[in-house]
């Protein structure tokens, strides 16, 4: 564990071009892979980011529980979450805010079926919000269906700013700032 973490460490301090550490997380829904190896490696990717202050980008899904378990252990050491793509629930939201997590919007909030997701996103402060293409997946309303690309994230975004009831140019500045507030 220590020794992969150093290796990713020493690999993200000589590659500028690195600014986080991810998309790592766990995700029990598939099962293609053992709970204990997913903890294994997002404990050492989360090791890696908060030794180097670099955000997290994480993947939770159908493991809400063991992600915050997990994300707790790492509360007082420099953690700087972000949650990729989330579709989790209003009270993981919570809890993940008090520990300062950033959350992605991505075309899933667009869909007709995703009422809950849209109240979660209305509750998470505006400072903490991204939006996100998922590309090539997740195509936004009116684009489902289609292979998703950087230009649909307009699409996200107006629903963002329609949930917010914020202008889309105003949430478009909201979003780029979290963005570099949090990478740079």
């Amino acid at each position: 564990n220590d020794i992969s973490s150093m290796f990713l460490e020493n690999e993200s301090k000589n590659n500028a071009k690195i600014i986080g550490i991810g998309e790592t997380g766990l995700d029990y829904f598939y099962k293609n892979s053992n709970k204990e190896d997913q903890i294994k490696s997002f404990n050492i990717h989360a090791d890696a980011a908060t030794n180097l202050s670099y955000p997290l980008i994480i993947h939770s899904r159908d493991a809400e529980n063991d992600t915050l378990n997990i994300l707790n252990n790492y509360r007082n050491k420099n953690l700087k979450p972000l949650m990729h793509c989330f579709t989790g629930s209003k009270d993981f939201a919570k809890k993940l805010i008090d520990i300062g997590s950033y959350f992605s919007a991505s075309g899933i909030i667009t869909f007709k079926n995703s009422t809950e997701l849209q109240d979660t996103f209305k509750y998470i402060p505006n400072d903490r919000i991204l939006i996100e293409t998922d590309s090539p997946f997740l195509a936004p309303v009116p684009m489902r269906g289609k292979k998703n690309e950087p230009s649909f994230l307009k699409y996200t975004l107006e629903k963002i700013s329609f949930l917010k009831k914020i202008e889309c140019k105003k949430m478009d500045e909201i979003t780029s700032n979290n963005f570099n507030n949090l990478f740079f």
